[in-house]
């Protein structure tokens, strides 16, 4: 039996940027082909299609805020906000005038 590179790579604790139908499945702990279903559904996003024919790859970010509620522009807005504060003095943190 033939071992699959990516099984023997680590990782550490962090979700690669792009995963197979594969990897995603495991880190939602769910089959593949509940992975499958999912995207028909659309409870998943599609996969990315930069990515050559027979590789599909979803960007992990979209995945999860797919399952989060959030859309893209939610966390835009949050981006634009944070940086439109960027700088700004939020109160008096030693107490003094």
């Amino acid at each position: 039996m033939t071992v699959r590179k990516s099984e023997n790579l680590l990782r550490g604790d962090r979700t690669p940027a792009y995963v197979d139908r594969e990897t995603g499945a495991a880190e939602l702990q769910i089959s593949p082909d509940t992975w499958d279903q999912w995207v028909k559904e659309g409870r998943l996003p599609p996969p990315w299609d930069t990515f050559p024919a027979g590789t599909p790859r979803w960007r992990w970010e979209d995945v999860d805020r797919k399952l989060s509620g959030q859309t893209a522009s939610d966390t835009t807005d949050l981006a634009i906000r944070g940086a439109l504060n960027f700088g700004k003095k939020k109160g008096n943190r030693r107490g003094v005038a």
